[in-house]
């Protein structure tokens, strides 16, 4: 009988005590990470407020905050399983949970929206977004991060290190093994969570236990919720949800009925819009200061806009953003689709839906069809936003910008090129085509960071929260005002019919809470819109409207032919002239309404025929094209 080497025996027993105990130690630390991360996570969210962070963590809405830990812990031991260091892959994981804390509570600050997963789709724009950041917060996180990566590459180096002095061939394989077994198991586990809003899910079932979701703010979202919750609640999912009976002869129905309905609108009118240019104007963040309560200012700067406004066809838009938000309430204006009955997760049409469409109706493929020249100018970079893929996709045969543009002049330190140069572009662009012009500019002159632009103003602002920003905002807001007139007069001057619709796409960020409140929301997405044309006295007041109806009021104004879509806009706007999530102004009526459920019967069944065509082209089979919907 061969004896036992007790000595050989103890050590596999050493061993096995001591992987029970670093297993242990790897357990227990990305325990207390996990709570870290998802606790911070809760702290910037609510804007550096701990007793929130600790009810919501304690009292209120324990289960969830338990469930985000899974979900951080799950990360951190995939993370360790890819690294092999637990000290590593928590410090990766407390990189990863600063860097979203900052960047939502910065965001929720800005825009009062929190962080999206499409954001990450603008991690290329990292340069220009730092520059709306605090100074001293980004170099704040800088000095943070340089400090964990420098650890955690002391760590690793340290790791590599004791590695190589393990030579037990069996621990080491045995080593592996776990390691590899780990990260297959997390690594199923992280991608099954990213398909939160799949029907069967077992994530979001557990989270609907608990969960009250509010699809139409996303800010009470995530508050109600928490962060993880509220990320994981805005994964990719469809753009919208397919409405009931949704069939190919529900559509071939709405088409008939909208064919007929604009043939007897064209029996008074003579002929497709085809002789006159049309030129959109997106004033960055232009607004009217003195719409609001609360707020005070050294003289009007915009006394110009505000007499134009009195002689012209004019009201305000309703902006789906605050403070940001510049490609939702572009992509409404040029498609004449609402972001309202989209899904609460497809907070960014451009990067989220059109950039992997083929094609989608708009103002600009119709125009197009007529034999208009197409062009888009944006005085800044063509990544925004994927404006670049997305303006090709929409229609535009020319798109301008910054690196191809002639007038690129800037007003006092402004980093952004002017509406003057903008406006100078546009010119210049109608000048060289022979066909008649659609050219749609969304300029940047308005655009935050306000601090620094005007030493010199004479402008200033009380009541706003921010009196260094306001002043300068105002400046920015007296440049618009000049140059919007001068190129107005310069259109007049024009020989050729021109109609000019200009509008602001949001407001600024700077005002305070208490402005917020006393306003209400209405007001804080309420901006001036124009409608200007060269060729008719054309006034009156369009009140409040949302920027899908833009091309029913260029029909109107130039007597042009209409064809089903735009007949089926025309009735919808004449029954809710503004709409948006928690937001619903309905003809007639003094009320505001927050839900569609307030709204008459017929409007909310018009409401249905607008989303079963919006569905059909966004996400159904789009039947409606093929019937010539959109087409004369």
């Amino acid at each position: 009988m061969k004896k036992i080497n007790k000595k050989r025996m103890n050590q596999f027993t050493d061993s096995d005590s001591g992987r029970l105990i670093n297993g242990l130690k790897t357990i227990l630390l990305g325990l207390i990470t996990a709570f870290i991360g998802n606790f911070s996570l809760q702290l910037f969210q609510n804007q550096y407020n701990f007793s929130l962070a600790i009810h919501f963590t304690f009292q209120w809405h324990t289960e969830m905050f338990l469930l985000g830990m899974f979900l951080l812990f799950t990360l951190y031991l995939w993370l360790t399983a890819l690294s092999g260091s637990r000290w590593l892959s928590a410090l990766i994981l407390l990189i990863i949970t600063v860097a979203m804390g900052v960047t939502t509570q910065q965001k929720m600050a800005l825009r009062g929206e929190p962080l999206y997963p499409s954001d990450f789709t603008m991690i290329n724009e990292l340069p220009f977004l730092l520059k709306m950041v605090d100074r001293k917060l980004v170099i704040a996180v800088i000095i943070l991060l340089i400090s964990l990566v420098s650890l955690g590459i002391i760590l690793f180096i340290k790791k590599k290190r004791s590695s190589k002095q393990w030579t037990n061939p069996v621990q080491k394989k045995l080593n592996w093994i776990v390691r590899g077994v780990t990260f297959i198991i997390t690594s199923g586990v992280l991608h099954y969570s990213i398909g939160f809003n799949q029907p069967g899910n077992v994530l979001k079932s557990a989270y609907d236990r608990y969960a009250y979701w509010i699809p139409y703010s996303q800010q009470m979202n995530y508050y109600n919720n928490g962060f993880i919750g509220g990320f994981l609640y805005n994964l990719g999912v469809d753009a919208m949800t397919e409405p009931a009976n949704y069939s190919k002869k529900q559509i071939a129905d709405i088409v008939q009925k909208y064919k007929e309905r604009a043939a007897e609108i064209n029996e008074t009118r003579p002929a497709a819009i085809n002789d006159v240019n049309i030129v959109y104007v997106m004033n960055e963040s232009f607004s009217d200061p003195l719409a609001l309560e609360g707020v005070t200012v050294s003289e009007d700067p915009i006394p110009k806009i505000r007499l134009l406004k009195e002689t012209t066809l004019s009201g305000t838009i309703l902006s789906q953003g605050y403070g940001g938000g510049t490609a939702n309430i572009e992509f409404e204006a040029l498609t004449g689709l609402s972001m309202e009955p989209m899904s609460a997760s497809l907070t960014t049409p451009y990067t989220q839906l059109v950039s992997r469409m083929n094609e989608l109706p708009s103002a600009i493929s119709y125009l197009k069809q007529q034999g208009y020249a197409t062009t888009a100018i944006h005085p800044y970079n063509t990544t925004m936003y994927k404006r670049n893929e997305v303006y090709q996709k929409l229609g535009f045969t020319t798109f301008l910008n910054e690196t191809n543009m002639e007038f690129s002049a800037k007003k006092g330190q402004n980093p952004y090129i002017s509406d003057e140069s903008a406006y100078q572009e546009v010119l210049q662009q109608m000048e060289t085509t022979d066909e008649s012009d659609f050219i749609h500019l969304v300029t940047m002159q308005n655009h935050m960071v306000y601090s620094g632009k005007y030493p010199g103003t004479a402008f200033s602002a009380q009541g706003t929260g921010n009196a260094k920003e306001a002043a300068n905002y105002l400046q920015d807001l007296s440049y618009s005002d000049d140059a919007l007139a001068d190129f107005l007069t310069t259109i007049d001057e024009l020989p050729e019919k021109t109609i000019v619709i200009f509008w602001g796409d949001h407001l600024p960020s700077f005002y305070s809470e208490t402005i917020a409140e006393t306003n209400g929301s209405l007001k804080m997405h309420q901006t001036p819109l124009l409608v200007y044309p060269n060729f008719a006295e054309k006034s009156g007041a369009l009140g409040t409207i949302s920027p899908i109806y833009f091309m029913n009021h260029i029909l109107n104004t130039t007597n042009a032919q209409v064809t089903p879509y735009y007949a089926l806009l025309m009735e919808l706007e004449e029954a809710l002239p503004a709409f948006e999530k928690g937001l619903y102004i309905e003809r007639n009526s003094t009320e505001v309404f927050e839900k569609r459920a307030d709204l008459s019967e017929e409007t909310q069944e018009l409401l249905k025929v607008y989303d079963t065509i919006q569905y059909d082209v966004t996400v159904g089979e789009n039947y409606s094209k093929a019937f010539n919907f959109f087409e004369d």
